[in-house]
C-alpha cells in the first residue's frame, strides 16, 4: 500500500510541504484540495475523491496534513500514517506550527524521504530516524525550550537503521538534558438538562508520554491509590471509576492491578501510555442555565454560564447557541461587565456566538438576547431554541480526578539528573445544553 503524495497546507491555502512520491500525481492537487475544504462552511469529509485522486487529511494546529492516492486504501492505515508523520515533525521540530515547518522545511523533507520511499512506509520510529537525518532543527523563538531534544550535535552514530540490534544510541549523549513529560488529556462529551443535572456524560482520557531520558531507565508512575475499574458498587467519594482502560504494550499490568502503578521502560519520543473511558460520576466544569420568554413578535433568551472550577483561569471560552430559522434579528446584551468578552449574532448561521477571553473559576457570566421573530410565526416553543454548545480548554484540571501521585525514575546515582513534568488538560469534545 503506497501513497502518491504528501502535503502540508496552511489555513490560508499556502503549500508548506509537497512531496510527490509516485508518477501518478495530478498537477494543482494542493489548490484543488484547498478549494474542496473551503467551498463548504462545515468543511469537507476527511476522505473525498476529486479528479481521480483520493484525498485523506487531518487538521492539526491550524494546518492540513494531506495524503493522496490514485486508488482506494484502508482509511485506518492512511490516517495512522499521517498521525505518525505529524508526531515525527513535532518530535524533531519541538513544536507543531506553521512557523516551525517554514524554518525547518529542509529537515521536514529529509524526514519524509526517510519515512516514505516511492510511497511505501519505511520507518516512523523517532529513535531510528534520529540516527539517519543530518539536518538540525531551528527552534522558533516562541518555543520555551531552548533546544530540540531529538537533535544532538557532534553525534558519531551511524546513519543506518539497526535491524536486529538494539535501537538505543551507541554512545551516551551528555550534551542534552534528560527529561520526561507526562500529559493527562481528557475530552468531555456532556449533555446538560434544564434541572442542573446532566443527561449523559462521557470522558475519553489519555496519558501521553514524551520521553527524552538518557539511558532509557525504568519509570514508575503511580495513579490514584483508590482507582476503580469497571466496578461502580465499590466507588468511594473521590475515587474515579474507569469503565474501560488499555495500556501501552510495554506496561507491566500486574503492578497496576496490585498498586495502581504503571511500570514501564519508555521508548524515546511520544507515545500513549494509557487510554481510558469514564461514563458519569465526574465534576462538571461548567453549569449552564437558559430560559426563553416568548411573545407574538419576539423572544427573550437568557444564558447563564457558571464556572465551577476553583482557582482556575480559562481563556477563550466559546458559547454558541443555535436559533430557530424564523428569527429575523437579535440584539445582545452582556449583563456581566467583564473585559475581554464579545457577543455577536450570525444571521447566515442563525446562531449567537459569545466569546469570553478570560474566565475565572467560581464566577458566572450572563448574556441576554432580544430576538425578533417573523410575523407569521404565532406560537413559539423554547425547544426550538438551541442547543447551546460550550467550547473550552481547562489547563491543569482533571474532570475525572485521575491524577499522578508520583513519578519515579529508576536510575543510578552517576546518571545525568532527570527532570520530570506533569500536565493536565481537559477540553470539550461536545458540551451541550438542551432546552
Amino acid at each position: 500500500m503506497a501513497i502518491s503524495q504528501f502535503l502540508v497546507i496552511s489555513n490560508r491555502g499556502d503549500t508548506l510541504l509537497l512531496r510527490r512520491l509516485r508518477g501518478d500525481c495530478v498537477g494543482g492537487s494542493a489548490e484543488e484540495f484547498y478549494s474542496s475544504v473551503t467551498e463548504r462552511s462545515d468543511g469537507a469529509a476527511p476522505i473525498f475523491r476529486r479528479s481521480g485522486m483520493v484525498y485523506y487529511y487531518i487538521r492539526r494546529s491550524g494546518l492540513y496534513f494531506v495524503a493522496t492516492t490514485s486508488f482506494d486504501m484502508p482509511p485506518s492505515f492512511v490516517f495512522e500514517l499521517i498521525n505518525r508523520i505529524i508526531g515525527t515533525f513535532k518530535d524533531f521540530c519541538g513544536v507543531l506550527s506553521e512557523e516551525s515547518l517554514k524554518r525547518n522545511f529542509v529537515l521536514a523533507y529529509e524526514l519524509l524521504d526517510e519515512m516514505l520511499d516511492f510511497g511505501y512506509v519505511q520507518c516512523t520510529n523517532a529513535s531510528q530516524l534520529k540516527q539517519k537525518v543530518y539536518n538540525v532543527a531551528v527552534v522558533p523563538k516562541v518555543l520555551a525550550r531552548p533546544s530540540n531534544p531529538l537533535r544532538v550535535a557532534g553525534s558519531a552514530n551511524p546513519k543506518t537503521v539497526p535491524s536486529t540490534v538494539s535501537q538505543r544510541p551507541l554512545a551516551a549523549k551528555h550534551s542534552r538534558s534528560s527529561e520526561i513529560f507526562v500529559d493527562v488529556l481528557e475530552k468531555m462529551s456532556v449533555v446538560l438538562g434544564s434541572n442542573d443535572t446532566y443527561k449523559s456524560m462521557t470522558i475519553e482520557g489519555q496519558i501521553q508520554i514524551k520521553s527524552f531520558l538518557q539511558g532509557h531507565p525504568p519509570v514508575r508512575i503511580a495513579l490514584n491509590e483508590g482507582l476503580i475499574i469497571n466496578n461502580r458498587r465499590a466507588k468511594t467519594t473521590s475515587a474515579p471509576v474507569l469503565d474501560f482502560c488499555s495500556f501501552h504494550q510495554s506496561v507491566a499490568t500486574s503492578d497496576f492491578e496490585k498498586s495502581r502503578i504503571l511500570a514501564i521502560t519508555p521508548p524515546e519520543g511520544e507515545f500513549t501510555l494509557m487510554s481510558y473511558r469514564i461514563s458519569g460520576g465526574a465534576t462538571l466544569p461548567f453549569k449552564v442555565k437558559a430560559s426563553v420568554e416568548t411573545t407574538s413578535e419576539s423572544a427573550n433568551l437568557t444564558i447563564n454560564l457558571y464556572c465551577s472550577m476553583p482557582q482556575h483561569l480559562l481563556s477563550n471560552v466559546n458559547v454558541k447557541c443555535t436559533l430557530p430559522s424564523f428569527v429575523r434579528s437579535a440584539s445582545l446584551n452582556m449583563i456581566t461587565h467583564h473585559p475581554g468578552q464579545t457577543a455577536e449574532y450570525n444571521q447566515r448561521e442563525q446562531a449567537i456566538s459569545w466569546v469570553i477571553k478570560r474566565f475565572r473559576g467560581c464566577t458566572g457570566m450572563i448574556l441576554k438576547a432580544s430576538v425578533s421573530l417573523e410575523p407569521q410565526k404565532t406560537k413559539v416553543s423554547k425547544r426550538e431554541f438551541g442547543p447551546i454548545n460550550v467550547t473550552f480548554e481547562a489547563p491543569m484540571y482533571s474532570a475525572s480526578n485521575v491524577h499522578v501521585r508520583y513519578m519515579r525514575i529508576m536510575q543510578s546515582q552517576a546518571a545525568v539528573p532527570a527532570y520530570r513534568w506533569v500536565r493536565y488538560i481537559t477540553t470539550s469534545s461536545s458540551y451541550l445544553y438542551r432546552f
